[in-house]
């Protein structure tokens, strides 16, 4: 994991109305129509925090004080360490009872090579995920409609293991001792609650900084927050979908390689705006 915080402030908008004195009745503050921060550190003791921003704005309600909005967006840059591969065997034969006993021998040598090469691999787990068997069919010589020309029988398993760098390692068992479909593989966080916690600091922090400028700019101090509104998001990266035919026994290694996960958080803050004390 990595620890490069990096914060973007973007559109900052002042929406005010009643304060300064003017002969209009309504003032506003004069700033950039896009503002851009950015500042980092290197640390290998936490992951990054990336691309943030914060939006501001100023609103004044009948007799009450002026209560400015803001919102901030905190991401961070997490390395996964978990990851789950689907694969399936698929058989064909002339009857039903045919495919689905020569699908049995083949899935269970499959799942009897994967065990065996995935020995002292953390957190790994398998289990079913799926069974069909269903008739094929061709058109009947006489043009007539059709009929079944066979069976076909499919079982799906889901592979789950915690260390992410022997995944390939699962896939290539699977695909020489007779798997014959791949069809998914996602990588995961185990547990990204500390990581969005961290991300919601951040936001936070930077949700502030843009209260505290905002207000000085106006000549006026940043009171106390008057509401709290959080949201968060983390989505598991899927690798695009793999159909694979059968693989030759002396296939190559399958190279695998996870990439970034992304926790993010939003925090949206009112404060109280106050005259400033001199």
């Amino acid at each position: 994991m990595r620890d490069r915080p990096s914060f973007v402030i973007l559109g900052v908008l002042l929406a005010t109305a009643g304060l300064g004195g003017c002969a209009s009745g309504s003032a506003s503050a004069a700033v950039p129509d896009t503002a851009r921060i950015s500042a980092s550190a290197g640390s290998t003791a936490a992951p990054a925090a990336r691309a943030s921003w914060a939006e501001s704005a100023i609103q004044e309600s009948g007799s009450d004080p002026s209560v400015l909005h803001v919102t901030g967006n905190a991401q961070i840059e997490v390395e996964p360490d978990r990851a789950r591969v689907s694969f399936a065997v698929e058989t064909q034969a002339g009857t039903a009872r045919e495919a689905a006993e020569a699908n049995a021998r083949q899935m269970e040598a499959v799942m009897r090579a994967v065990r065996e090469s995935s020995g002292g691999v953390a957190g790994f787990r398998i289990e079913t995920a799926g069974y069909t068997l269903m008739p094929r069919y061709r058109p009947r010589r006489d043009g007539q409609g059709s009929e079944i020309e066979g069976y076909t029988a499919r079982n799906s398993v889901l592979v789950t293991i915690d260390e992410v760098e022997a995944v390939g390692g699962v896939m290539d068992s699977a695909l020489r001792s007779g798997a014959n479909r791949m069809s998914g593989l996602s990588f995961l966080v185990r547990d990204p609650t500390p990581h969005r916690h961290r991300a919601l600091q951040n936001a936070v922090t930077l949700a502030r900084q843009e209260a505290e400028v905002t207000a000085a700019a106006l000549g006026m101090r940043l009171g106390e927050a008057l509401e709290v509104q959080i949201q968060g998001s983390y989505s598991p990266v899927q690798a695009r979908g793999m159909e694979m035919e059968m693989a030759m026994a002396d296939s190559p290694s399958t190279p695998v390689e996870a990439g970034a996960q992304f926790v993010s958080a939003s925090v949206s803050i009112q404060f109280r705006l106050l005259p400033r004390e001199d």
